[in-house]
């Protein structure tokens, strides 16, 4: 491989360890290129030093990748997490490791050549050459490959094969080949993450190569819903995913992706997503003590998203975002049955039948399911909002009086019955009814005899 750079590119003090212990392929080297690259020479061009503490890294080899990628899970062979991947049919690996008490993701590929048997298809893959790996990529700043010298311990030259690195000094993204969003669709999405997350412009054959794609009727259908759902987990973990949803909406990919059933950004749905922005972090973190509250955020995003639809465009919208059955039947449930919220559909009426109590309050709250809450603090006033958010980050830690084992072991319970009484007890517990243990066995004792 001929050409490139000289390039002074700072791996940082995390990522300086790992490069470090990578072998390189016998007779050959290896390469960073994707993402990790694009940033650090950005971070370049700003005069920035990079945190050095991504999380992911994408190395390909230019010969022996089976070998190779043996060499590595053997180098990392004391750090590594879980079980390393390998993907024969793409020639593409992965491994976890652990360093300095955080976790590194590698993705280890050879140079590939790829074909498309039909548009949206996962593509046919074969080893090839430098030229042919660059070109099936899809942005020039994703095709900007650093050469690892393993005896300076160092980047030794910069391979920019359709100026990527040219596309990030003008603060713009370009496609290396028109075909390219037809190919994959999966692409628009990452296009609009890319341009939101780093302020980039469009170039002009882009945004013409995007409008032409979005107006094939059958773009989506050989992509399937579960890699349209992953690249709607990747925008939820975006530091900005509504910037990304914008450019989704105004380019029209999303009514191209739905058949039209959800084209607008609206003012109400943009304030939703932005309050599910303020509080995804809470959630996540809420998640770690409260098992309660694991997988909110995603839940409490797609109430944000789909609140408003027809049930008919809902089920449409579901399919086509790829959303799973036990998820979209729980968004149903909170979207179209409100009724089942105690008080009403309402904050005013939950108030309004507590009395104003704190105490009674939140009792009534702990029957709603996590959906109604969560559909709460999107709807909720400004005045309401730190009341629901201490109930869910506090409040919900209530210490229960007794263990679900108490009523396994009561012989008057039905098992049907179990949920209900433990709710009832929790409302109990709220409103002071109930203070020790010994309340509630005698409280069970008298319930059990009404039950009998």
């Amino acid at each position: 491989m001929n050409g490139g750079r000289p390039v002074n590119v700072v791996a940082g003090p995390c990522w300086q360890k790992i490069l470090e212990r990578i072998p390189p392929p016998e007779g050959g080297r290896f390469y960073a290129v994707g993402g990790w690259s694009r940033d650090r020479i950005l971070a370049s061009l700003e005069g920035k030093t990079p945190s050095g503490w991504e999380q992911e890294i994408d190395l390909v080899a230019d010969r022996g990748f089976f070998p190779w990628v043996e060499a590595v899970f053997r180098a990392f062979s004391g750090l590594i997490v879980g079980t390393p991947h390998v993907e024969r049919d793409f020639l593409t690996a992965r491994v976890d490791i652990q360093e300095e008490g955080r976790f590194f993701r590698i993705d280890l590929a050879g140079f590939r050549r790829e074909s498309y048997p039909r548009p949206g298809v996962l593509p046919r893959t074969r080893p090839g050459s430098f030229l042919e790996d660059s070109r099936r990529r899809d942005f020039p700043m994703n095709a900007l490959y650093l050469e690892w010298d393993p005896t300076r311990k160092g980047f030794r030259r910069l391979f920019d094969p359709f100026g990527g690195e040219r596309d990030l000094a003008l603060r713009r993204v370009s496609l290396i080949r028109p075909e390219a969003f037809t190919e994959d669709p999966t692409r628009i999405f990452r296009w609009a993450r890319l341009a939101s997350r780093l302020r980039l412009t469009s170039s002009s054959d882009l945004l013409l190569a995007l409008k032409t794609a979005l107006e094939e009727p059958a773009l989506w259908q050989g992509v399937g819903g579960a890699r349209v759902s992953a690249e709607m987990e990747r925008l939820q973990r975006e530091t900005d995913p509504l910037a990304a949803l914008a450019l989704l909406f105004s380019s029209k990919a999303v009514a191209s992706l739905t058949g039209g059933d959800l084209s607008r950004l609206s003012h109400q749905r943009k304030r939703r997503l932005e309050r599910w922005v303020s509080l995804r972090d809470s959630l996540e973190r809420g998640a770690e003590k409260d098992p309660f509250l694991t997988g909110a955020s995603r839940e409490m995003f797609y109430l944000a998203l789909l609140s408003g639809l027809r049930r008919r465009i809902f089920d449409r919208v579901a399919l086509a975002w790829g959303i799973g059955a036990r998820l979209s039947e729980g968004l149903a449930e909170t979207l179209f049955r409100p009724s089942g919220w105690p008080g009403g559909h309402s904050y005013a009426g939950l108030l309004k039948e507590s009395g104003g109590d704190r105490g009674h309050l939140w009792g009534l709250a702990d029957r709603m399911d996590r959906g109604k809450l969560l559909d709460s603090l999107l709807r909720c006033g400004e005045e309401e909002l730190p009341l629901w958010k201490e109930y869910l980050f506090v409040g919900r830690r209530l210490p229960p009086l007794i263990t679900g084992k108490v009523l396994l072991d009561h012989p008057a319970i039905a098992p049907e019955e179990r949920r209900h009484i433990l709710a009832e007890i929790r409302f109990c517990q709220r409103t002071g009814e109930l203070k020790t243990p010994e309340d509630v066995r005698h409280w069970l004792e008298k319930r059990a005899s009404r039950l009998s």
